[in-house]
């Protein structure tokens, strides 16, 4: 069995064969302890698990694989993959809020309202890269301007998703076409702004 810490060889101690993956990861953490890294990443034999699943790692025993690869960071570390990653994550939001607006003005409300549950997920994800980066980031933004523009872009994001609720619930859905693809427009240029900016501070 091969076991990997961000692509290097790893040697555990005290983790015996009847171990289970969750054993494992702990051990990890604690070794990990006081460098600010966690377990962010497992791969079992090519297939991803999340660390946030610690029933499921505690059903899987170390000895069913033959590579355990274990990825570690730092909070900083993941948010700034995540904001690497932040262009492909836009691209797919405005390509989604383009297609819901089309159905919207076409009359096919329930083919929208599907793909906007995946709307919703990915600006979640949005969101929760924006706080995240106030914890990343927090020196480069407290001496720029990026703090001020982080904020703006948080509300106007929770104004637009609460306009967004008032007009489905009015059923009135030209105006949550309108919303998608103006407003949102407007904010996905802006992020897009402020990733670059964040990214060179």
């Amino acid at each position: 069995m091969e076991i990997l810490l961000n692509g290097n060889a790893l040697d555990v101690e005290g983790i015996n064969d009847s171990a289970s993956v969750l054993e494992l990861v702990e051990t990890v953490e604690k070794a990990l302890k006081g460098s600010g890294r966690t377990v962010v990443d497992i791969i079992l034999d090519g297939t991803w698990y999340s660390p946030d699943n610690p029933g499921t790692l505690g059903d899987l025993k170390i000895t069913s694989y033959k590579k355990i690869e274990l990825g570690a960071a730092t909070a900083k570390e993941m948010v700034l993959e995540g904001f690497k990653d932040a262009a492909e994550g836009l691209t797919y939001l405005e390509n989604i809020a383009a297609e819901i607006s089309s159905d919207l003005r076409l009359g096919r409300v329930k083919e929208a309202m599907t793909e906007y549950v995946k709307f919703v997920d990915a600006i979640e994800w949005l969101v929760a890269m924006f706080k995240n980066a106030d914890r990343a980031f927090a020196a480069n933004m407290a001496e720029s301007s990026l703090e001020i523009e982080r904020e703006a872009i948080m509300k106007r994001l929770a104004e637009q998703m609460a306009a967004i609720e008032i007009a489905q619930v009015q059923e009135n859905w030209i105006e949550v076409a309108d919303i998608l693809e103006y407003e949102f427009s407007e904010i996905f240029t802006d992020v897009k702004t402020f990733v670059e900016k964040l990214l060179k501070a």
